[in-house]
């Protein structure tokens, strides 16, 4: 491999070092529509995006989900199915085409990917954290962008054996976390965290800043909008108490237009920020 940023590199561009290494996060219902079919205008301008901000200097993660999504698209289903079997079926069918749609898109603007599937034991074990990290270390150094998602053919708990993070919001702190990232930015079907629901009360406000995860903060989370993926809002309160927990960010924006990825890196005030307070 080549050593450290190539020279497709913008070294004349001004890094924030606040953002310096970045995990961004994408769910399904940023890239799969209600009715199933994959968004592809919006995963292009998400290439864009990161195609950009790596030939900045800046060094991006990408942790996507949407292959059981994807999957139901090829197969023209509109319901995701409810058994383990199917679903894992689903998602080595799904991983497959999502992965291409990526790389195509990448490749539009020159940005090298690589993939990365991941287990829960990965994050458990010593050494195995040691070679992931290790890889990840030497993709980013030769401007390559890792696109990571969950092993969803093989992550099913049984016994005392865990292998499955539950939902890619928090294998995305967990993985920000474990590579130093400065910051996690996450792609939702909302805008950021509200005082209410902003589909059923208009008097609903955006919290633009959340400072730490407590009960009053929890019961503002709902479930799924879209029902074609897992999380939810609670769950990316989860994921921004552990990163908030570890004196790190993360922020909340609408994955609708991922070029606001851009006003999060020159912090701008934009979603919902959750940072502890500083010291």
């Amino acid at each position: 491999m080549v050593s450290k940023q190539q020279s497709t590199t913008n070294t004349n561009k001004k890094i924030n070092p606040a953002w310096q290494r970045v995990v961004i996060k994408v769910g399904t219902s940023t890239i799969v529509d209600s009715d199933g079919r994959v968004k592809y205008p919006v995963i292009n301008q998400l290439s864009q995006v990161i195609a950009t901000l790596s030939r900045d200097g800046y060094q991006v993660i990408l942790v996507t989900s949407g292959a059981i999504g994807v999957a139901l698209d090829q197969l023209g289903l509109t319901k995701r199915p409810t058994d383990i079997p199917s679903q894992q079926a689903l998602a080595a069918l799904g991983q497959g085409y999502l992965m291409t749609i990526y790389n195509q898109s990448m490749a539009l603007y020159r940005q090298k990917t690589g993939q990365v599937l991941l287990t829960y034991d990965v994050f458990n074990n010593p050494q195995m954290l040691g070679h992931m990290q290790a890889a990840l270390e030497v993709m980013l150094d030769n401007h390559i962008v890792p696109i990571v998602n969950e092993n969803d053919v093989i992550a099913v708990d049984e016994m005392d054996h865990q292998h499955s993070f539950g939902d890619n919001d928090k294998l995305a702190a967990m993985l920000a976390l474990a590579v130093k990232a400065q910051g996690l930015i996450i792609l939702s079907d909302v805008d950021g965290l509200y005082t209410a629901n902003p589909n059923l009360d208009p008097k609903a406000q955006q919290i633009s800043r959340v400072t730490k995860i407590d009960q009053a903060i929890r019961q503002l989370a709902g479930g799924s909008e879209s029902g074609l993926g897992t999380g939810g809002m609670i769950t990316k309160l989860n994921a921004a108490e552990l990163m908030v927990n570890h004196q790190a960010k993360m922020v909340l924006i609408d994955g609708q237009f991922p070029e606001r990825i851009m006003q999060v890196i020159a912090d701008e005030p934009i979603g919902t920020r959750f940072q502890a307070e500083e010291k």
